[in-house]
């Protein structure tokens, strides 16, 4: 008898343990920093999102941006955000603010990076241009990257809002320029460059897989999809990937950009998959990214505390 209630608390503490949230520091790959120069159309607007009859609270200045922004990192425990011209946020948090470093020429990115400050190249977005990764456009960001041994993320689906081709100047995007599989010849070309796709890869879940079977280089992060879709949408497509035996390689970013509470969305778009082990959740929240990023084991200490 006593075997049988040792063995029910046992398999009842691994059920809780697997389902269990995870609390502790998280890495988000995937945060924006804009001004009222580089982006003001972002300003002063809500997000309706027809996909889950979801609104999101938009905020009105580049300080309440980053100032709501800064509440949420405290709140979830996020220890590093890798941050898109975040050269405008360094200076307000530079422990936590990594900059990744884009519209700008590689003069400007290669002072920033030894200064000691550059740890990433992106988000590149060509996708808004009608554009893929092969145009001659972006041969020199992925050059660079490479050059300076630091990490590129590459923006394909989704881009902007639901049916956003036919809004918000984003005529030129097109679905058949959004497979994933247009980095190949970048990643062979490059082969000692890090790259991972922002926003999953979605919804090419078989394509993806082939890329990440063939390209072991090759990472991806879980922003925008995480709060943007439905839950089980997210779900069927992380879980893919999951079985598939790729979790080693999935990173959580919330593409957080003036809709503060979507980080929150994205946190436990991860936490809710009832299909993660607490190990699983915590590769995907900070582990994987750790390592993708370099952080020395003194920082990773310093972080679980």
């Amino acid at each position: 008898m006593k075997k049988i209630l040792l063995m029910i608390c046992l398999f009842s503490f691994i059920e809780n343990i697997e389902a269990q949230n995870y609390t502790g520091p998280i890495i988000d790959m995937h945060i924006h920093a804009y001004n009222m120069k580089s982006a003001p159309e972002m300003f002063g607007h809500d997000y309706p999102n027809p996909l889950k009859n979801e609104t999101y609270k938009g905020v009105k200045t580049p300080k309440d941006q980053r100032i709501e922004t800064f509440k949420k990192f405290d709140e979830y425990n996020i220890v590093k955000a890798l941050t898109s011209d975040g050269h405008l946020w360094y200076d307000h948090d530079p422990d936590r603010i990594l900059i990744s470093g884009r519209n700008l020429p590689n003069d400007s990115l290669r002072a920033l990076h030894k200064k000691g400050k550059l740890f990433a190249i992106g988000e590149l977005a060509p996708f808004y241009a009608g554009i893929t990764a092969d145009h001659e456009s972006q041969k020199r960001f992925f050059d660079l990257a490479e050059e300076l041994k630091i990490p590129l993320g590459f923006h394909i689906m989704p881009g902007g809002p639901p049916g956003g081709i036919y809004h918000y100047g984003m005529d030129k995007m097109r679905v058949s320029n959004a497979n994933p599989k247009q980095l190949e010849e970048v990643l062979i070309s490059h082969p000692n460059l890090k790259i991972f796709i922002m926003h999953g890869g979605w919804p090419y879940l078989d394509d993806m897989k082939a890329m990440m079977y063939a390209h072991p280089q090759l990472y991806i992060d879980t922003a925008a999809i995480s709060w943007i879709l439905p839950k089980a949408e997210f779900h069927y497509y992380l879980k893919g990937l999951i079985n598939a035996g790729f979790g080693k390689r999935i990173m959580f970013g919330s593409d957080q950009m003036t809709w503060p509470e979507t980080i929150g969305i994205a946190v436990d778009a991860v936490n809710s998959a009832e299909f993660l082990t607490f190990e699983q959740k915590a590769d995907i929240f900070y582990n994987n990214a750790a390592e993708f990023l370099g952080l020395t084991k003194q920082e990773i200490e310093k972080h679980k505390g």
